[in-house]
């Protein structure tokens, strides 16, 4: 049975490319594939999948029940948790072999009596707020936190990680200041030569080539997308290729007349006759509310545009000038049909938002198809 009238498609081998041409732009540098959030809505078992098949051996997630389902379907590469844990979860790190990015010391104390007790050693990350004044240790603490885990049995140091605030703004002065104190960090202190540095994510990747260090971490670029928006065209003249594209279908043909007022609260009033497509997406789908009477759908390479405001699972569009519209057509809400193309950038600036909102609310929202 058919789950729903909407269906999220997912193209492996544009996924496939944006990760290959990252790879290249990363030059000797290692490639982390960001999957956190359910793959940023796009399958985070199916994408690791297909990145694992193009040589991808190194991922990114948030919370450690993600790195579990991720070791269990399979995966193994080396797996990153960078969102911290409940210290009850501690023998997981151990039972599924993965690497913990540590932000407190209570972690680094958490983890190594896990060491003790599962008699074996862990590797860790720690992560330092260089300007994000998100999580991490502050930079004047690096050198006792150093001294802090070596004295902690089974815990071993690989890597230091921080986090660029305005990577996607090129000409930013908070890159080199981030960048500065990220790199006194590695050059302070013995130990630092020898671990691997940490700092580039996706905007970092593509405009701070001096940040990539030892690892570069690939998030919305791996999926297609710029972080700084529609930035120029960068994401295509980069050559990466959306991976997400999201259909429906015209669900019924509604004739109105002037004067008739429009979904609830009347917001559109038709100023003709008119014929209107009701398609069975809202904003429960992820087809924001914020759409209403600015978004656009693509039908027979047509756009069309959204009347009244988007309900819960409904939304209505203008299709009187289409005369060859039928009930059971095909609908692109994100993706290219003929020479119209609606991405998640043009949909997260109509929002009020950014392509990664989008993509999260609309790929965790509804069934997927992968080609």
């Amino acid at each position: 049975m058919n789950n729903s009238f909407n269906t999220v498609t997912i193209d492996r081998q544009a996924l496939v490319n944006n990760y290959q041409l990252l790879s290249k732009l990363a030059g000797e540098s290692r490639t982390l594939a960001m999957v956190k959030s359910d793959g940023y809505g796009h399958g985070q078992i199916e994408t690791s999948q297909a990145l694992a098949q193009a040589g991808c051996d190194l991922f990114g997630v948030a919370e450690l029940s993600e790195g579990v389902e991720l070791r269990e379907s399979g995966c193994r590469g080396e797996i990153l948790t960078f969102l911290g844990f409940d210290h009850g979860d501690v023998d997981y790190f151990f039972s599924c072999t993965l690497t913990p990015v540590v932000f407190t010391r209570t972690d680094l104390q958490a983890l190594a009596a896990g060491s003790v007790k599962h008699n074996r050693s862990i590797e860790v990350y720690l992560k330092f707020d260089c300007g994000m004044s998100r999580l991490g240790f502050n930079p004047s603490e690096y050198h006792e936190i150093v001294e802090f885990c070596k004295s902690l049995k089974g815990l071993k140091v690989k890597g230091v990680m921080s986090h660029f605030p305005c990577s996607d703004e090129p000409d930013s002065p908070s890159n080199n200041a981030v960048y500065e104190r990220f790199t006194s960090l590695l050059n302070n202190s013995a130990e630092g030569s020898r671990f691997e540095g940490s700092l580039a994510n996706s905007g970092g990747l593509i405009n701070q080539p001096q940040a990539h260090f030892g690892m570069v971490r690939t998030g919305i670029s791996l999926y297609g997308y710029h972080p700084a928006g529609r930035q120029a065209g960068q994401a295509e003249k980069l050559g990466l290729r959306p991976v997400l594209s999201f259909h429906s279908r015209v669900l019924q043909l509604n004739h109105i007349k002037a004067g008739t007022g429009v979904s609830y609260g009347h917001t559109f009033v038709a100023e003709r006759d008119m014929t209107l497509g009701v398609l069975p997406v809202g904003y429960s789908d992820g087809y924001f509310r914020a759409l209403s009477g600015k978004g656009e759908v693509i039908i027979r390479g047509k756009r069309v545009k959204i009347c009244g405001r988007v309900c819960m699972n409904l939304c209505m569009v203008d299709v009187t000038d289409i005369t060859d519209v039928q009930e059971g057509d095909p609908v692109t809400l994100i993706g290219t049909e003929g020479s119209e193309t609606i991405d998640a950038d043009e949909i997260g600036q109509l929002s009020n938002t950014i392509s990664y909102e989008v993509l999260c609310a609309i790929g965790n929202n509804n069934q997927r198809i992968y080609m």
